[in-house]
């Protein structure tokens, strides 16, 4: 930081970063320290949520500035961590720079419903939650006939003819590779979890490539607000109730073809560069 002589600090995600910034605020006092909230509450049950919000909490005497990803989880955490006193914040919606979306000629996609889903499979790892355990939608999305692309995982292999795994790749040619389907299907198993705040309130990465692809994005119709609200603009969303529902929206190939279209087009809205004169501008106040 010295040789650099760096004068902001930003600390990326969640609650995670934030000793991290502690000890830099308290090493040079002059550094102006700033979190990315980008996930927040990272918690799925009360006292969990509790915890960190007591984190916050103390992090109000030593950060300068939040970056939240939407008004909602500012409002949030205006209202449970800083009643009284609230650092400079803005919000700046998250976007994969330019050069990561796609460029390649829109493709044909296959003549039957398919959807493909990048979040994790992996659920015997440390790091996996409950909300990440979406065996049940995919064997019911799998049972309408839906094609079902998605990381390959121990825990997912059953055989089922309708399941399409994929090795990891890096992270551009896995946005090459999703426009040639349907839609990107965002969603966790929000029923397993005490409390579904995270959902509600975050723009999760595997949206934020979604919408750098191109490709519809299919989301259940209840909950996960700040998504949606990240999606008001973005004229291929399908919202479902069930997996019937949503395979009975995926038949009209017709329709589904014109949202390809449509999102396709919408992908150069979400850029990073867009938000840079706002977080710019941000940031120069912070050292005014």
């Amino acid at each position: 930081l010295d040789e650099a002589q760096s004068e902001i600090v930003i600390g990326y995600w969640g609650t995670i970063p934030l000793p991290d910034l502690l000890a830099i605020k308290k090493a040079r006092p002059k550094i102006k320290v700033v979190l990315l909230l980008l996930c927040y509450p990272l918690a799925l049950t009360k006292s969990g949520i509790l915890r960190q919000d007591f984190f916050m909490r103390r992090a109000i005497h030593f950060l300068d500035g939040i970056v939240f990803p939407s008004e909602f989880m500012e409002g949030y955490v205006r209202g449970r961590t800083f009643q009284r006193h609230f650092p400079q914040s803005v919000v700046i919606p998250p976007c994969w720079p330019r050069s990561f979306q796609a460029n390649h000629e829109q493709r044909p996609t296959s003549p039957d419903p398919n959807l493909i889903y990048v979040g994790r499979t992996d659920l015997s790892s440390r790091t996996i939650h409950a909300g990440d355990d979406l065996r049940q939608l995919f064997s019911g999305i799998l049972g309408t006939g839906i094609h079902l692309h998605h990381l390959s995982s121990p825990e997912m292999d059953d055989g089922h003819t309708g399941r399409k795994a994929f090795q990891p790749m890096p992270m551009m040619k896995l946005i090459d590779r999703m426009g040639d389907h349907d839609g990107s299907l965002i969603a966790y198993n929000t029923t397993s979890c005490p409390r579904d705040d995270r959902f509600l309130l975050t723009i999760p990465d595997r949206l934020i490539t979604s919408v750098a692809a191109g490709v519809p994005i299919a989301i259940p119709r209840q909950g996960y607000t700040a998504a949606k609200s990240y999606l008001k603009n973005y004229p291929a969303v399908i919202q479902f109730d069930s997996p019937q529902d949503l395979a009975e929206q995926l038949a009209d190939r017709p329709k589904i073809a014109a949202l390809r279209k449509a999102a396709w087009n919408a992908r150069l809205n979400y850029a990073a560069a867009a938000h840079g004169p706002a977080l710019a501008q941000f940031l120069e106040q912070l050292l005014c």
